[in-house]
């Protein structure tokens, strides 16, 4: 079998024989990489073949469609790779003893397992396709993605808990083909079908959450390899205000336009993902995440204090920081000069571009809450503040607002929300706009006064 993508308009060239396909294209000229842009594989010429009947190291195989190819990946590789020792066996039966519901039962199982085991790669079997047996993995305590799924399934089997080992692509969001069948994917991970409310597990990672998959392998067709055969399914989303950073901040600034600070930020989903790991950090390495990626962007930063804290039952991660910054603001004779978005500035803005080729791709939706209450020093008064500024488009929007609450104290808030999406190649240059009004409005600065 065979699948052409993106030929039209393109000199290519092929000979179809009985036993060959020859496939040539000359002088086509390379496409520079863009910005923002959509994957090379939704454009480029692509050519895919396959069959329908194959020896994968002397194992028979067949796939005309996923259906097929999923009974017979079940009945070949994975099938009666399941077995466990009678002491394992016994401890997950009493690990879950009294507990009814499959997926506390489930939770339970995962944990044993993350405790159990770490990932390791491993290259061997069937063409790397093979899982490793479950019994072998439970006894060193390790294995790859596909060792570890086909354990964490046995495990589940064990205690009643219907689960299903599932090939995917993952890292970049690829789609499994669901209109050609092959050999694809580059990982492996568990379904629980839940009635019909599914439930992914990552079983390479030995402190993700229950049911929680980050981008690594978040929303995308996948295969699910059940007894009866292949089924398409698609993972877990997370979009636009799901992925959601609230952060508040109390600020105090003295005389010398030095900050003391107390700083909490609270991520969920996608931005839970980007964060979760700090807590396997030591302090060293945190307090450099802070000063040196984080908030790069300040000046003379100190950490003072960090309280981490994972909470992994509702996927949201906590950060508590106490911080100083000497110098902060700029000083002249008679004021002082505050930039008031201290803890959250926004600086990207996306490449210009005199001709645009390829359409936009924003390729992850987030939203951040923020707010901070200022009190300004002793000598100084407010002077006036900068309008309410509110920007809502097709990208989403940003709103920032700074507002006296008495003599000494500001209260400063901001909102922003980008979507997800595919947009034409004309919007380029309206999302540009908006990222630099965002990035320029971050900066914006108030004037305190000398009494």
């Amino acid at each position: 079998r065979k699948k052409e993508t993106n030929f039209q308009g393109l000199e290519i060239e092929n000979t179809i024989s009985d036993n060959e396909l020859n496939y040539s294209i000359i002088n086509q000229k390379a496409k520079k990489h863009e910005y923002n842009s959509i994957n090379a594989r939704t454009f480029l010429p692509r050519l895919k073949v396959s069959l329908d009947k194959f020896s994968l190291k002397g194992i028979q195989g067949y796939g005309a469609n996923w259906h097929d190819f999923g009974k017979w990946m079940h009945d070949y590789l994975i099938q009666g790779r399941d077995q466990l020792d009678a002491k394992t066996i016994n401890e997950v039966k009493k690990l879950v003893a009294g507990i009814e519901d499959p997926i506390e039962k489930a939770k339970k199982v995962y944990q044993f397992m993350q405790n159990k085991t770490r990932y390791i790669s491993v290259q061997v079997g069937i063409g790397g396709w093979e899982p490793i047996p479950a019994r072998e993995v439970d006894n060193v305590g390790y294995g790859d993605c596909k060792g570890l799924t086909n354990y964490t399934k046995a495990l589940l089997d064990l205690v009643g808990v219907e689960s299903y080992y599932t090939v995917l692509y993952a890292k970049n969001r690829r789609d499994i083909d669901k209109e050609f069948t092959s050999f694809s994917g580059n990982h492996a991970i568990l379904n629980i079908p839940n009635n019909g409310n599914d439930v992914w597990l990552e079983c390479t990672n030995q402190i993700i959450p229950f049911g929680f998959l980050g981008d690594f392998t978040d929303d995308r067709d996948v295969l699910v390899v059940t007894p009866k055969g292949g089924v398409i399914k698609r993972t877990t989303a997370y979009k636009n205000e799901q992925n959601l950073q609230k952060s508040k901040a109390t600020v105090i600034i003295d005389s010398l336009g030095s900050v003391k600070a107390t700083v909490e930020i609270k991520s969920h989903r996608i931005r839970y993902d980007q964060k979760y790991q700090l807590e396997t950090l030591n302090l060293k390495e945190q307090k450099k995440y802070y000063t040196a990626s984080y908030w790069d962007n300040i000046n003379n930063l100190k950490i003072n204090k960090i309280k981490l804290s994972n909470n992994k039952d509702s996927v949201v991660f906590t950060e508590n920081l106490k911080v100083d910054i000497s110098g902060y603001a700029s000083l002249t004779s008679n004021e002082m000069l505050l930039s008031v978005n201290l803890f959250n500035k926004n600086n990207n803005v996306p490449k210009r571009y005199r001709n645009r080729l390829m359409p936009l791709k924003i390729e992850r939706g987030y939203k951040d809450v923020d707010e901070s209450i200022i009190e300004i020093p002793k000598g100084y008064q407010i002077s006036a503040l900068f309008n309410d500024r509110n920007i809502t488009n097709k990208f989403g929007y940003y709103k920032i607002s700074i507002n006296k609450i008495d003599e000494t104290h500001l209260k400063y808030t901001r909102t922003l929300l980008i979507k997800e999406g595919i947009y034409p190649k004309d919007d380029y240059k309206s999302y540009r706009a908006f990222r630099r009004k965002v990035a320029k409005s971050d900066n914006l600065r108030i004037a305190l006064i000398k009494n």
